[in-house]
């Protein structure tokens, strides 16, 4: 189960797909998909470079020279392996509860919107 802010209320979800249930774009509620994407990275100290992985979805890591390129290029391929698992491609394996973060690491929560 994942807790989410929306608005000061929290939203508790508990969802096959860790979708939250309705669209933070407020607008009508449920009008646009939102995901959790969960990040874990860290930052190389001797080379500078962002390293991670998604701790919600099996397989999804990457290596960047920055934070932000970091989380662009893995939001980036969670969107295409949610977009192709909802279109039955392949069965979305959701790790839950999700990893957690390790000595030197931070994690990262994005929503993520269809």
């Amino acid at each position: 189960m994942i807790e989410a802010a929306s608005g000061e209320q929290e939203v508790k979800v508990s969802s096959p797909l860790n979708q939250l249930p309705a669209s933070s774009c407020g607008s009508v509620p449920g009008s646009v998909p939102v995901f959790n994407c969960i990040v874990i990275l860290r930052i190389d100290s001797s080379s500078g470079r962002a390293h991670g992985r998604i701790a919600n979805l099996p397989g999804l890591h990457g290596e960047a020279a920055s934070e932000r390129d970091l989380l662009f290029q893995l939001t980036r391929r969670f969107k295409e392996l949610l977009r192709s698992g909802l279109a039955g491609e392949h069965e979305l394996s959701w790790i839950d509860p999700p990893e957690a973060p390790g000595p030197g690491e931070q994690q990262r929560f994005i929503p993520i919107h269809l």
